[in-house]
């Protein structure tokens, strides 16, 4: 029997995806509500829901607990309002609970903004035995203290935690510092509310501080000899923020040694790969960049590896082919170079910006036939209506915008033949941003240049 666990306030505008996505592969669900003056209690009652009223104390943990201590199930599902389980997951949820081959299982989380690209990659214990002691600690970013045996599952969870309004995001903002500046003034030695305070100024690109308190706790880490798996994510909210306010050398040191502490730590490489490119140290930059590779295909092969590490670059693959592509271009490996543009555009879901961006830089090297197979390529990852209509979506526009700035450099270029191409295809795509005006002097140039050659 598995029991749902959850702590909510005024979550209507996502509770009822994730309960959704779960309520058939749970038998009890237990909510305790801090305060809800919403849809929230009406949404979950819906599902069928044990509810339970506790106000809020400014005690994650505290409330996360409540919740555990109603449960009657055999293992305990915890989720927030703010994640759905994947749609094809939940048999896999009943998998390990009958097959019981550990007392907790960690799962793999997507943190998905709101163009559905993901943020990053993580695993958090969510699936757990009951009745056996385990419990949260830590008013905030809390942290399960797990016993007996852990294991890793095919378990997969979307995370909308960031999917917020700018408002939205300045209140968790605020109320999350806050809470770690209580704890940092009872305790200056904490470095875990140290290492979040410089994960969560990073979150809210006030990189002078991300930086400040990354700094700090890689310093206690240095002095007290420490070893946690967090410093990862510490090395790279600071190295990161260093390469934000343009402090190359500073992200390329503090990125050396966290690679010399953690040598599967592809955040770094994936970081050192740009620093290397920005550099021009090509060597360098290839070098990161296959070892990227390599400790992706480690992570994939065996995910123990990546424990509960937030791993902001997983989902960046395309990135590393990308920044390959452009290396092989440079060296005038033409070949391997388009060969690394396709399997970027491929690991990138065949995605639109993706074939964009390569058609761009094709553009900008006034290379006329791979200009037009990745615009080409553009067109037919958009989406399914590339006629406009009254209400024309922003892709669209951007594509049809795309086309019709390849077409004009063709015009001045002389390259006819490829410029009635891409004109035909803007004015598929988006004959309302048609500019008479510009392409009829264009085309008048082409007609005189076609009939007077000399």
């Amino acid at each position: 029997m598995i029991s749902l666990c959850m702590i909510v306030k005024n979550e209507e505008a996502c509770l009822e995806r994730c309960l959704k996505s779960v309520h058939k592969y749970v038998d009890e669900i237990i909510i305790v509500d801090t305060g809800s003056t919403d849809r929230t209690i009406e949404i979950a009652k819906n599902y069928g829901a044990g509810i339970y009223h506790h106000p809020w104390e400014n005690d994650f943990s505290k409330h996360r607990n409540q919740s555990l201590s109603y449960a009657t199930g055999d293992w305990i599902f915890q989720l927030d309002a703010d994640e759905e389980l994947f749609a094809e997951d939940g048999p896999r949820l009943r998998e390990a609970v009958r097959e019981g081959k550990a007392d907790y299982f960690h799962c793999r989380f997507y943190d998905t903004k709101k163009d559905g690209s993901v943020h990053g990659v993580f695993y958090l214990i969510r699936l757990f035995r009951n009745r056996m002691g385990m419990g949260y600690v830590r008013k905030v970013h809390n942290q399960l203290q797990a016993g007996g045996v852990g294991a890793y599952s095919g378990i997969r969870i979307r995370h909308y935690g960031y999917d917020l309004t700018p408002e939205q995001m300045e209140v968790k903002h605020i109320r999350t510092t806050t809470l770690l500046q209580e704890t940092l003034a009872n305790d200056p030695e904490d470095v875990y509310s140290v290492y979040q305070l410089s994960a969560s100024y990073s979150m809210h690109r006030e990189f002078d501080k991300a930086v400040l308190y990354g700094e700090m706790a890689i310093d206690i880490m240095r002095r007290k000899e420490l070893k946690n798996g967090f410093f990862m994510t510490v090395f790279y909210s600071t190295a990161q923020g260093y390469h934000a306010m343009g402090r190359v050398d500073d992200a390329e040191r503090i990125c050396l040694e966290a690679l010399d502490l953690f040598p599967m730590h592809m955040d770094m490489c994936h970081l050192l790969a740009a620093i290397y490119f920005r550099k021009q140290a090509m060597d360098l930059c290839r070098t990161m960049s296959e070892r990227y590779l390599q400790i992706y295909d480690a992570f994939e092969t065996n995910p123990l590896l990546l424990g509960s590490f937030y791993c902001h670059s997983f989902a960046k693959r395309n990135e590393i082919y990308f920044g390959l592509a452009l290396v092989h271009f440079l060296e005038k490996d033409f070949e391997t170079a388009d060969a690394f543009f396709m399997k970027s555009f491929e690991d990138a879901g065949n995605s639109l910006q993706k074939a964009e961006s390569i058609c761009r830089f094709y553009l900008a090297q006034q290379m006329g036939q791979k200009t037009m197979q990745w615009l080409t390529m553009a067109c037919k990852a958009g989406p399914d209506k590339v006629v406009v209509l009254p209400d024309i979506h922003p892709s669209v526009e951007d594509l049809g915008s795309l086309a019709y700035e390849v077409a004009e450099v063709f015009c001045r270029l002389r390259q006819w033949s490829l410029a009635e191409q891409a004109l035909s295809l803007a004015v598929q795509i988006a004959p309302a941003v048609f500019d008479h005006n510009k392409f009829n002097r264009l085309l008048l140039s082409a007609e005189r240049e076609t009939h007077n050659p000399f």
